[in-house]
């Protein structure tokens, strides 16, 4: 019994097997695009100035009342920040540093001799850092 031949599908950029779905649809109607490289139509002409920072925070350091266990509080909130806004910092600020903390009268508490490593992640932010030691 002989064997029939496959057919084989063309591979080169000879008339396609199929069509394509998208050969009905028409975009006459839509406007041409901008050039490659011009500026978006919202961005503004010249860079702006930097922002100034969002707030001037103090960063202090506390053993008191915690059997010797170094925290570094952080004060100096604006009453722009409610609590909820001040609970979703801290939790990124513990993520990032990998230690607890907590949110005490509008201060954060952070645990443990961090104070190299938060005051670079609060500038990124946008805050101006004292430290009070």
């Amino acid at each position: 019994m002989p064997r029939e031949k496959k057919q084989r599908i063309s591979t080169d950029a000879g008339p396609a097997a199929w069509t394509s779905p998208f050969a009905a649809l028409d975009a006459g109607h839509l406007p041409p695009g901008r050039p490659e490289g011009s500026p978006a139509p919202n961005a503004p002409a010249t860079p702006s100035r930097p922002k100034a920072p969002a707030e001037r925070l103090l960063l202090r350091r506390s053993t008191a009342h915690r059997g010797g266990k170094t925290v570094l509080v952080l004060e100096g909130f604006s009453d722009a920040w409610p609590a909820p806004r001040l609970e979703n910092l801290l939790g990124d600020l513990k993520r990032a540093l990998g230690c607890g903390g907590s949110l005490v009268r509008r201060t954060l508490e952070i645990q443990g001799e961090q104070a190299d490593r938060l005051q670079p992640l609060l500038e990124a932010r946008g805050f101006a850092v004292k430290r009070g030691w």
